[in-house]
């Protein structure tokens, strides 16, 4: 019987010849797949560029309004401070200790007996200058009690009492007539509400006045009223007029002191 073989070189060329095909795919699959990674990455990186730029975009965004709110609320709390201590600074009579010692003398040294209350209402919210705040009988509050601002500056008197509410009607209410003292010469004068946290008052023309001037209440504690802020007069009057302004800004009011 005749046996055929396969010559030896020709069995290894069959071996290697899976082998090699092998390699090249995976060669020219490598290769393949970084192009086109490449490629893709190429495509998507103007995207991903644009992504990144909104992200930090908004981020920043976010932060700078934030911190603009908050330094917003900052300034906010800063100038209530500086008005109220411009107010408690006002408030300070240059003859406060004068004054102190006589209340000693007379024994009517005051004591602190206030009702802190919240303001509810304020111009223009309420009209004629009037608030309302949220304490009332039953809360010792009655007719004709003052009211103040926590500083000092007297505002006005209650007018009107409910069992938890209270209406203030301001000195500054059109037409409100006020017995006051003109601080630098202590000049009696009559102040006339002008509405909207102002007076007029009329003065002859050879009593000294000046804008700035302070106007304290006619009374024995001189508590601070209002401040001069216009003088006018004609040269043929006999009388100067002059306008006033409450310490407060009576639009922004929070909180008021109430004595029963």
């Amino acid at each position: 019987m005749k046996a055929n073989y396969l010559p030896k070189n020709r069995s290894k060329h069959l071996f290697f010849r899976p082998v090699l095909a092998l390699v090249i795919v995976l060669i020219s699959g490598a290769i393949i797949f970084s192009v086109l990674d490449r490629t893709i990455i190429s495509a998507v990186a103007p995207a991903w560029r644009a992504e990144n730029v909104i992200i930090r975009s908004w981020r920043s965004g976010l932060a700078f309004f934030s911190s603009r709110q908050a330094l917003s609320a900052e300034n906010t709390a800063l100038k209530e401070r500086l008005t109220s201590l411009e107010l408690s600074i006002l408030s300070m009579s240059k003859n406060s200790i004068q004054e102190d010692t006589i209340l000693e003398w007379a024994g009517r040294r005051q004591v602190s007996n206030m009702i802190v209350a919240a303001v509810l209402t304020h111009p223009p919210q309420t009209p004629y200058d009037t608030v309302v705040i949220d304490a009332g009988s039953n809360d010792s509050v009655a007719l004709g009690s003052t009211v103040s601002l926590p500083e000092g500056p007297v505002l006005g008197t209650i007018s009107e009492v409910f069992p938890k509410l209270a209406r203030v009607k301001l000195f500054s209410a059109s037409g409100e007539e006020t017995n006051a003292i003109l601080e630098r010469n202590s000049v009696p004068i009559t102040l006339v509400g002008a509405g909207g946290g102002n007076f007029k008052l009329m003065l002859p023309r050879d009593i000294a006045i000046e804008v700035g001037d302070r106007i304290l209440v006619a009374n024995i504690t001189a508590r601070l009223l209002g401040i001069v802020g216009d003088v006018s007069i004609e040269p043929t009057d006999a009388f100067k007029q002059v306008l006033a302004k409450s310490p407060a800004n009576i639009f922004a009011l929070r909180f008021v002191f109430v004595t029963p």
